[in-house]
């Protein structure tokens, strides 16, 4: 296995729970026009895609543009709803103290995105961020990935590629990065285990151990800590 310089990570459910905010906006505005609310479930379901278009798609005409103003202006205001994960914060340091070109490829919009990362903290700590609005194929494509290891100069064949969903594994594995599960809060671990990404972390400290270690090519990667403590 090829040393790890650069690791790119999902956002939503990966570094930040996330989640509750996105489906809260969804049934603050895209109600308005539709006459029901959702359950978290069926706003997941419907993920993939950036969040305007999200919108757009259920919600035809004009009446959709006034709904993303108005699922914008919930997400920013009651974005101190969002919590980062326990240990992502000292994952994100320890690994750039390592000086890993760390990067983000999130499938949500340009506008939420920078929402998040300012509130958050983190409007530095990505060398390069790519989002839904700046890609053609959304995940499990890899055209996401290998833009942000482009900005990076980092060779896809020696970048990680963090996430929660299969979405995310399939887009790692499409541009040959290592593929590394984030579990320690995935909604979608039993089809993550189907996927069998190349590795797996049940917390955040497992990824600065997986991408420091000695990777062995044919070698299972196990869900545990080589000792590091972060």
């Amino acid at each position: 296995m090829n040393e790890i310089r650069g690791v790119i990570f999902d956002l939503d459910g990966t570094l930040a729970d996330t989640i509750p905010l996105i489906c809260a906006a969804w049934n603050a505005s895209v109600p308005m026009y539709t006459h029901r609310t959702y359950t978290d479930a069926e706003v997941i379901a419907r993920f993939g895609i950036p969040d305007a278009a999200m919108i757009r798609r259920e919600i035809p005409g004009r009446s959709a543009e006034h709904a993303i103003q108005v699922y914008h202006e919930y997400y920013q205001q009651h974005h101190d709803r969002v919590k980062i994960f326990d240990g992502v914060q000292a994952m994100l340091t320890e690994l750039a103290r390592r000086e890993v070109a760390l990067g983000l490829m999130t499938g949500k919009s340009r506008h939420t995105a920078d929402i998040t990362l300012r509130a958050l903290g983190w409007g530095d700590i990505f060398a390069s961020v790519v989002t839904g609005d700046e890609v053609e194929h959304q995940k499990p494509h890899a055209e996401g990935p290998l833009k942000v290891a482009r900005a990076l100069r980092v060779e896809a064949s020696h970048c990680a590629f963090v996430g929660d969903s299969p979405a995310d594994i399939g887009a790692g594995r499409n541009a040959k990065m290592l593929t590394i599960a984030a579990a320690w809060a995935s909604l979608y671990v039993d089809e993550l285990r189907q996927l069998q990404p190349d590795a797996w972390a049940g917390h955040p400290r497992e990824v600065v151990s997986l991408v420091t270690a000695a990777l062995h090519q044919g070698r299972p990667y196990a869900s545990r800590s080589n000792g590091l403590s972060i």
